[in-house]
Parts: C-alpha cells; structure tokens; sequence
C-alpha cells in the first residue's frame, strides 16, 4: 500500500521490495527445520508458548519499526514463529487426537490458516486508501490480537501425552489420556488399552535405536527412510502444483487476462482467497470417511484438468501472462493481453475451480498425512525436516513464478498441470493408506508387520475386547471365591501351533479369534464359549512371553487397582501394534 512505501522508502521493483516475502520464508525454513529437535527436549506445549511469545514480539517490532532494518527485523523474528506453528500443530493434533477424528482435526489448522488470509486480505483492501502510517500498521497490528488469544488458550491444552510417556511421565500420560478420551476416567479399558499401545511402541523404538538426525534416513524394518522421503513429497508436491504461485500473483494474472486492474486486485486476493477459505470447510464433512490416497489423487487430478484448461483457453487468446510482475533485476515490459471478455472470466473460473480443488484435497492433507506416518522417537524431527522443505519449494516458486510466467507465458500453466498428474501417479503408486488407524497401527504399516490391512481392522479394539471379557470372568471368580477358574478346552485346532512369544504372534492369534467367530456367529452358546476360549487362549499365552510387555499397568499410574493379569494381558495384546525384530 502507498503508505507502506512510502514509509519504509520502498519500491516493488527495488531489492528491498523484492525480499519481503522470501526473508519471511527464510527464517520460516530455519525455524522448522530446527524445531523438532527442541520440542522432544522442551515438549509440545511450552515450544507452543515459545513460539506464541516469539510472534508477539515480532508483531511488535514491525508495528513500531521506523526503518527499514527495524521492519526486516520483525519480519525475520514473525517468520520464524510461523515456522514453528506449521510444525508443532499439527504435530501436537496428531498425538492427541483419536484415530476416528484424527483428519478432521488437524483440517482446523488449515481452515484458519486460510481464513487468516482472508482476513488479511480484507484488511488490507480496507486500509488501502488510509494516507497516513495508521494504513500498514492496523493489518500489521491485526496478528497481535490473533497471536495474544493464541497465547491465553495455550493455558487451557493439556500436553501431548504420547511426549509424557516418552519422557516417562507416565502417570501424567495416563490422566490426561483418560481426560481427552474419557472424561477423567482412567480405568475405562479403551484408555487403558491405547495407553499400554503406546507404552509399548515407545518402550521397542527406544530399545531399537538412538534418537539422532541420521534415523530419518536409516532404513531398517521401520523404514524410517521411506516415512521421510514421504513426507517431504507431500509438501514438495503441494507447492509444486502451482498453488502459490497463483495465490500470490493471481491479481497480476487476471490483470494480464484483460481484467481492470481495481477489480483484478479484488478478485485475485479477495474472491480467490475466500474461496479457498469455503472450500476448505467442506472438507470436515468427508476427510476421516475417504481414504487420504483417493482423496489426493482425485483432487491432482482434477487440478491438472483445470490446468490444461486454462492453457487452451490462454493459448487461443495469445495471453502473455503476468506481464506486469517482473522478476527482480528486470524492468516492466508491454504486452499484449485477453481482449475476449469472456476468455478473460472463464480464466476466473478456472483459476478458482482449480483453488477450490486444492482446498479439497492438498490443502488439508498435505498437513495430515506427514503428521500420521512417523514414530514417537523421531515424529518431531521428522516433522521440522518435511515441514520445512515446504517453506524451502514455496520460497523456491514465489521466486521462479515470475521468470516462467514471462519466459514461457502460458506453457506455465502445462508446466503446472504436468506435475499434477504426476503427483497423482506417484501418490497411487508409493503412499500407503493411514486413514481410521492409530499411530501405533500406521507403525505396524510401514514395518509390513500389520497381518490385517482392512481398514476396518484394528487390533487394539480386539485387545479391548478380549481384555473385557477377561476382567468380566475375573469378577465372577471373585464371587464365587473359587481358587482356579475353570474353562472349556476345546481350543480350535489351528491354534494349536500359534506359540504366542511375541507381539507378531499375538496378533496371529487375536485374527484367528475373529475367525472363530465368524463360523459360530449364528449359535448363541458357540461365541460364549469361543470367548472364553479367547479369553483363556490370550492370558495363558501370554504367559511365556518374557519380552517388554512385562512392564505392569500398576507400575504405570493405575495405583495398583488393575490386576497383574489383566495388566499383562493389555500389554501383550497391545504390543501386537508393534513390529518385531527391530535392529539399529
């Protein structure tokens, strides 16, 4: 805005001008990029409030900065709380929500990641024609009241408590466990089952190996390697599909498609960011009921056809794109433009067609999927790495963009809808699907442990159940003060060679029991005594079993109530979420 220029003595085709926003991407790929490393060592919620109290004081010195250095600063110090934020929340969303919700969780952040631009935007157009310093410094002024409600609702988020058991705080882990799943209730024995899920994916990771940067790289029956390689891809391909290249020069774009240059700049930032916005609520309907690979692949596709459309249409029309946004070091050329009325608003539509698919598909995604498919010991570091390889292509695209769109003029927009559909190819063929599974179960994914892929499988819900019926059996003994409890044999013959001694067998087992009761399912009396044949079957199995699920439920905050039996069996029927064989 003029004012803003004017203050600063800044000119859109001087350096100074040109690196404002790649400063801020910059220290944004610096803070993420360190970031995992310090949130396993600070945990989850102070790294939030470092990074809340960051961006206050960053706000603060761009408001009240009177140079040019002064402004810079603030934008340095803004960037890298941004940094921190794109990495921690969805990080901390991830560990603490349900396997059932987990999408719709983390699809919060990005609506108001996207409702910020909005505002923004919106904010900007309506101080545009404000003479005086108060023009730049009300929307400058905006992030503070934003970044103080952020900082006072960081009291009321308990931490994560997959970190607590990290840090073997496991009492702590538990209660808040209980409190996010059961309203306080820490016998519940879905809580109990999840917590003894991940006590024992966390006792085998640190068994397994050191937590160091090389870990993201080593191979391994985890397969660390691919996890990352992975989640670098998400948010290389997410910026790789033309998205920001768009939203930040989309004004300029329109305005060479033959639209007035007041009502492009309207447009472009307004209409195109509030259909990002809507789009993107939509998502919350659908995003934990399709599966994330046919999502991505869909949306890439459709993006690629909206590409290919506006090529033909910029093609016939000679469209000269983005003529008036000159990469840095060349001067404003003229050239010529859409004069087709109508070519000029279809490319409109195309353009927000296309946002309005990416906000359906690769928007939201492209921040669940990384924060799914990591282990305990490495998720945060692995985190900062793939995140920050997000702001790195967005640097990379905001600076490319415009030598393409002047270089190869509509061959951009092909450019774009090429890499699409090679996303799609890509996504089909090498990302496995993580949707309704628990962190733990994803473990099971990547280390090709998981004997059951359906996605309706789950093996902690099994565990559940047969915990259930064991503790049920358990009270009955207790009543009738019998010494032994007496159970019927007539174990299936194809259990007979199961030798439950580690947490792959268990699993075989706990398969087999469906099985079971698939055949019976129409004799009443047969599933009782299936169960309690699973029942007897899981707790005397687990008996020679001397690995890590030996650690008790009371040693781990249940005070003792929970019986040694009942403990032994949660942890061995929950450790079938872990692989075997695990080597450095």
């Amino acid at each position: 805005m003029p004012s803003f220029l004017e203050k600063f003595h800044l000119d859109t085709n001087s350096g100074a001008g040109y690196a404002i926003v790649p400063v801020s991407l910059g220290a944004s790929f610096i803070a993420s990029f360190a970031s995992g490393f310090v949130a396993d060592r600070l945990g989850r919620k102070k790294f939030l409030y470092v990074a809340s109290i960051t961006h206050e004081i960053g706000c603060i010195i761009e408001i009240a900065g009177q140079s040019q250095a002064t402004f810079f600063t603030g934008r340095i110090i803004t960037g890298l709380a941004i940094g921190l934020y794109s990495m921690l929340i969805p990080l901390y969303q991830s560990e603490i929500a349900k396997p059932s919700n987990r999408g719709r969780l983390i699809t919060f952040y990005q609506i108001f990641v996207t409702l910020g631009f909005c505002v923004a935007f919106w904010l900007g157009y309506g101080a545009y024609r404000i003479e005086s310093d108060a023009g730049w410094r009300i929307p400058v002024g905006f992030q503070l009241i934003a970044g103080f409600i952020m900082l006072c609702g960081l009291y009321f988020i308990p931490e994560s408590p997959r970190w607590l058991i990290y840090k073997d705080r496991n009492a702590e882990a538990l209660k808040i466990l209980a409190q996010l799943r059961s309203y306080g209730n820490e016998h519940d024995v879905d809580v109990q089952m999840e917590f003894t899920g991940i006590v024992q994916d966390v006792s085998f990771d640190k068994m397994a190996y050191t937590q160091r940067f090389m870990s993201l790289l080593r191979k391994g029956n985890d397969n660390n390697r691919k996890r990352t390689l992975l989640g670098i891809g998400v948010h290389v391909f997410t910026q790789l599909s033309g998205i920001n290249a768009l939203l930040f020069y989309l004004p300029h774009i329109l305005e060479s498609a033959g639209i007035r240059e007041a009502i492009s700049a309207l447009l472009g930032n307004g209409v195109g960011g509030a259909v990002n916005f809507v789009a993107t609520l939509f998502v919350i309907l659908y995003i934990d009921k399709w599966d994330r690979r046919r999502i991505l692949v869909c949306g890439a596709l459709a993006m690629s056809v909206c590409m290919i459309c506006i090529t033909i249409v910029s093609a016939i029309y000679n469209q000269q794109l983005i003529s008036k946004v000159p990469a840095y070091g060349v001067s404003n050329s003229t050239s010529s433009t859409v004069s087709d009325t109508a070519a000029s608003y279809a490319i409109l539509a195309l353009l927000c067609v296309f946002i309005a698919f990416f906000a359906l598909s690769w928007g939201p995604i492209g921040w669940i999927y990384p924060a799914e498919i990591y282990p305990q010991m490495i998720r945060a570091n692995a985190m900062g790495v793939t995140t920050s390889f997000s702001y790195l292509f967005n640097l990379f695209i905001s600076l490319i963009s415009p030598i393409m769109f002047r270089e190869i003029l509509w061959g951009t927009y092909l450019f774009f809808a090429m890499m699409c559909l090679i996303m799609a190819g890509v996504v089909q063929k090498y990302y496995p699907e993580t949707r309704g599974r628990s962190l733990e179960e994803i473990q099971l994914i990547f280390s090709g442990a998981l004997i059951d892929q359906r996605p309706d499988a789950h093996h902690p819900a099994t565990a559940a159940e047969a915990l259930l019926h064991l503790e049920q059996l358990q009270h009955e003994d207790k009543r009738n003060q019998m010494q032994q409890p007496q159970f019927p044999l007539n174990i299936p013959a194809e259990w007979s060679d199961v030798v439950v001694s580690n947490p792959h067998n268990v699993s075989r087992a706990l398969n087999s029991f469906n099985h079971v009761d698939d055949e019976f399912e129409a004799d009443d009396n047969s599933i009782q005594e299936i169960r309690s044949q699973r029942t007897f079957a899981t707790s005397s199995s687990i008996a020679s079993w001397s690995g890590p699920s030996s650690i008790e439920l009371d040693q781990l905050g249940t005070n003792g109530e929970t019986s040694n039996t009942t403990a032994s069996v949660a942890a061995a029927a929950s450790s079938s979420s872990v692989p075997q064989d695990k080597t450095k």
